[in-house]
C-alpha cells in the first residue's frame, strides 16, 4: 500500500502553536482523536484540505489529551473540532464531519 505524504502538521503541545503562528498567517486547527470514528472518517478530507491550502494556510492536527489547556482555552467540547486562526483572530469551533468546502471557507472567511 502506497502512503502519500501528508501536509498536516501534528501539534505536540500548545507551545508549538505559538511557533506555528510566527510562520503561518492562517492556520486551520483540527482537534482529533484516534479512538473517534468521525475523526477517522475525516482523515482523508483533512489531508485533501491540507493540499488545497498548501502555501495559503497550515493545517494542524492536535490530540485533545496532549493539548488540554489549548482545547480548554478555545472552548473545545468534543472531537472532531475545527478552529481557524488568522494571526490572533480565532474563529468559533465547528464540530463534526465537515466537507472540504466548509473547511476551506473557514480559512477564506478570514
Amino acid at each position: 500500500m502506497t502512503q502519500f505524504p501528508s501536509a498536516i502538521i501534528h501539534l505536540e503541545d500548545a507551545d508549538a502553536l505559538a511557533t506555528l503562528k510566527l510562520n503561518h498567517a492562517y492556520i486551520l486547527l483540527c482537534f482529533s482523536a484516534d479512538w473517534c470514528a468521525p475523526c477517522r472518517a475525516m482523515e482523508g478530507t483533512l489531508i485533501n484540505t491540507a493540499f488545497e491550502l498548501e502555501g495559503k494556510a497550515a493545517v494542524v492536527k492536535a490530540e485533545p489529551k496532549l493539548c488540554q489547556t489549548l482545547a480548554a482555552e478555545l472552548g473545545i467540547r468534543t472531537v472532531p473540532a475545527y478552529v481557524a486562526i488568522n494571526c490572533d483572530v480565532i474563529s468559533k469551533p465547528v464540530y463534526g464531519i465537515q466537507t472540504i468546502t466548509n473547511l476551506l471557507d473557514m480559512i477564506e472567511a478570514y
